[in-house]
């Protein structure tokens, strides 16, 4: 199931308790899966083009691959437990449950975990960070253990208690729009004027209400989700980085490597060599 226990899994207890009204965590990509649960405080997280909010008693379930950004709303202390793994960790269970189950399970979004029930995952949870921190030789078979258990329970809210399912969140239902057409046509030519009139919206509102809503500045957004669709192509493709660049709506080869490093911390050709996030 795990190669390397260190490398393929983690948990650990974030504690921050915020001075602001809105801080976070800035936006990333990795090539793991990364659950969360949020002990305390509220939360938004913006997951590829999804807005959803969220508070004590929540599961976030964020795919490898996935664009994320989280931002604490409020003052006061905010508390999440995350657990980060390799997709190894998931065939077992896709075995004895099938695919589409699988998959289902690990679907970006929010489950809120009923308040009967958040004893229980809490014990567990706890059990992870304990055999994780204080690792003997049976500490790899527990932690594959309840991970297993874990992801069980995640299908089994899906699939009987679909109240649990957090919705994205409907006060920026015009955003969502918005961040869905850029995440669908970042290869087109995207200005800020385009898509505001495209969505009869006022520049300045548009700019102003994206960032408030996602985190993410509106041109930021964009080189991200073209950053992102760079990179896949560099891993699963052999065209040329020239190429990739005109694919994902660069004009500009140079201007893509400068934005790649800026995001990355390496050059394209590197990340194509490497095969790392």
């Amino acid at each position: 199931m795990f190669q390397d226990m260190s490398k393929d899994f983690d948990i650990k207890r974030i504690k921050r308790s915020n001075t602001s009204c809105s801080t976070g965590v800035g936006a990333h990509v990795h090539p793991f899966n990364e659950i969360f649960y949020l002990s305390s405080g509220e939360c938004t997280s913006f997951i590829d083009h999804n807005i959803y909010k969220f508070g004590k008693g929540d599961l976030v379930i964020v795919p490898s691959g996935c664009l994320h950004r989280t931002t604490y709303n409020g003052k006061g202390m905010h508390e999440r437990i995350v657990i980060s793994f390799r997709n190894e960790a998931t065939e077992w269970i896709q075995n004895q449950t099938g695919k589409e189950l699988m998959e289902n399970c690990m679907k970006p979004g929010v489950v809120n975990i009923p308040e009967k029930r958040r004893d229980y995952v809490v014990a567990l949870l706890d059990k992870l960070i304990f055999e994780n921190d204080s690792p003997d030789e049976l500490s790899p078979a527990f932690i594959k253990v309840g991970l297993i258990e874990l992801l069980l329970f995640i299908i089994r809210c899906k699939n009987y208690e679909e109240n649990v399912i957090k919705e994205i969140d409907v006060d920026n239902r015009i955003i969502q729009e918005v961040a869905t057409y850029i995440y669908e046509h970042y290869a087109d030519n995207l200005s800020l004027e385009y898509v505001a009139d495209k969505f009869n919206l006022s520049r300045s509102y548009l700019s102003k209400k994206f960032k408030t809503a996602t985190g993410f500045g509106f041109k930021e957004y964009i080189i991200n989700v073209r950053i992102q669709n760079a990179c896949n192509l560099l891993l699963e493709t052999n065209k040329s980085i020239t190429d990739i660049a005109f694919e994902c709506g660069f004009n500009d080869s140079n201007y893509f490597g400068d934005a790649f490093r800026k995001a990355k911390g390496i050059s394209p050709h590197k990340y194509r060599k490497n095969e790392t996030f």
